[in-house]
């Protein structure tokens, strides 16, 4: 029929048209079907949705000359015929030739209903539960192909993402039963409010959580019992709903007694019979909190309990290089000033993850000062030098003689520069060349970071700057892959942004801004 690209594209533009439609789900399942026997070539087909009791809840049809006509056939394809096979069978179900099979009835001649050609009946199921069956119609016998009935499976199985749990609730008569199985024994406090945003219901766990009983809630507004948040959708919130947008925000809720209760809420329109309304469900998160602090502290407790080993070693091995100044083998003064380096960037490290925490919690940069580039990028070079010479890297610098001052927590921003520079090191080959520079811009001072390395792919540009994130390739240098997370909280802490510009194969520039110190004399070299 069609290639695997065309019908990846079919299927995609039917997913992309389902959810910028109208959440109404029959309004969805129109637009799917009709877009359905478009890409496939079929005029006649239909989609019955069933209740939980087998009852025909609806019969949505492609637009016909002659709908009644059509309508009739599918009334009969559900009590002796196709439709009915598929429903209780639960299995899909292709008629060959409708012509000579004995699961399509014979009607009377009419130009509206197709007469001859083959037939595919498929189940639509959600959670076990099958609600509905698609049927298409082809004037062609045996038009529906392998190919074909593997990608209306595929549409069908997307169709019920999408939408299913809607047509399900559709579909659900209102005894008291079925409720209670639904909503009232729900794992999950769930409070229901008209499209306004007043409580209409709430279930068992909803009362619990909040302490109210379930007719002191009635009638309340929503905005009573949580905050409504903050995010992308503000304050129309409830017109987003209406509109049959799923939100999901944290918030914290108002119980009629006690402490407040963080929680994150989902809210998302749902249809029935004859009204509609807005479900809200609350989760408490107090307990999620608690462990996420608990993490937090008990990791700000083990980086802060290494900086004091870690000192002495540093210590240790910088008063061994000086008492062994005289000695009359160079080996001895490569392995220590190796172990200090290593102890420098270990030690880099550790104030890299708590300041990664500090940042993540929204904390300010601690010492922020007027800071003057050239010392800044001198300092970092010399701190790499070692690294580069050990690798045969050629280090250049391309600065221009003037530089205003830029006011920044110099240490963290020494640290965001010899950060990228090492990684320039390590992915560069031996005998590479890496470029340090600055220079003013509409954003204030830009400095660039450039190796000679392998490069980084457009997909992973942005991901890398992400935790524990890394450019993945054979031979590719080990590491934990925080680096680069510290260096964009860092570089956005101070009001500026960091970004890469690569080609495969042809090196990466490392860039980040920050503002300049208006107010501060430039800065000649």
């Amino acid at each position: 029929m069609f290639s695997e690209r065309q019908r990846l594209d079919a299927l995609y533009a039917i997913v992309k048209t389902m959810r910028n439609q109208d959440a109404n789900p029959r309004t969805v399942l129109q637009t799917a079907l009709t877009m359905t026997g478009q890409a496939i070539g079929v005029q006649h087909g239909c989609v019955v949705t069933f209740r939980k009791d087998d009852r025909v809840d609806d019969i949505l049809a492609m637009k016909s000359a002659e709908p009644e006509a059509e309508r009739k056939l599918w009334l009969r394809l559900i009590s002796r015929g196709l439709i009915g096979f598929v429903h209780h069978s639960r299995r899909l179900i292709v008629v060959r030739d409708i012509s000579t099979d004995p699961r399509w009835p014979r009607l009377e001649e009419n130009d509206a209903v197709p007469q001859s050609g083959s037939a595919i009946g498929l189940p639509m199921e959600k959670n076990g539960y099958m609600y509905g069956v698609l049927v298409l119609i082809h004037p062609q016998v045996d038009h529906f192909s392998e190919e074909i009935i593997e990608w209306l499976a595929s549409v069908v199985d997307t169709i019920s993402a999408v939408i299913g749990s809607a047509v399900v609730l559709n579909a659900t008569p209102k005894d008291e039963g079925h409720y209670r199985w639904l909503f009232e024994d729900a794992v999950m406090p769930i409070i229901i409010t008209d499209l306004d945003g007043y409580i209409v219901d709430a279930n068992r766990r909803a009362c619990e959580m909040l302490r109210y009983k379930r007719q002191d809630l009635l009638k309340l507004p929503i905005s009573a019992i949580h905050r409504m948040g903050t995010g992308p959708i503000g304050a129309n919130r409830f017109e987003s709903l209406q509109m049959g947008h799923e939100v999901e925000f944290r918030s914290t809720a108002w119980p009629s007694e006690g402490g407040d209760i963080p929680v994150t809420v989902r809210a998302r329109r749902v249809f029935f019979d004859d009204y509609d309304v807005i479900a809200w469900v609350e989760q408490d998160i107090s307990a999620q909190m608690e462990l996420d602090q608990l993490r937090q502290d008990l990791t700000a407790m083990v980086y802060h309990d290494l900086r004091g080993p870690l000192h002495t070693v540093y210590s240790s091995l910088s008063t061994l290089g000086r008492l062994l100044t005289n000695s009359t083998q160079p080996a001895v003064q490569d392995l220590l000033q190796v172990g200090i380096r290593s102890t420098r960037q270990l030690s880099r490290m550790i104030e890299s993850l708590l300041d990664i925490q500090r940042l993540e919690e929204g904390k300010a940069v601690l010492d922020p000062k007027p800071t003057s580039v050239h010392s800044l990028l001198a300092n970092a070079a010399q701190l790499v030098q070692p690294l580069a010479s050990e690798s045969r890297q050629k280090l250049i610098f391309n600065m221009l003689e003037e530089l205003p001052f830029i006011t920044c927590d110099a240490d963290m921003i020494l640290r965001v520069v010899t950060n990228l520079m090492e990684n320039a090191v390590k992915y560069s080959p031996m005998g590479g060349t890496i470029k340090l520079g600055a220079e003013r811009s509409s954003e204030g001072i830009r400095i660039v970071v450039s190796d000679s390395g392998p490069g980084i792919p457009k997909h992973m540009q942005r991901q890398i700057f992400d935790k524990f994130s890394r450019v993945k390739y054979k031979d590719a240098p080990k590491g934990l892959g925080l680096g680069l997370a510290f260096c964009r909280l860092a570089v956005e802490a101070h009001g500026g942004t960091i970004w890469v510009e690569s080609e495969p194969g042809e090196g990466s520039a490392f860039i980040f801004t920050l503002p300049v110190d208006e107010k501060a004399e430039p800065v000649r070299v």
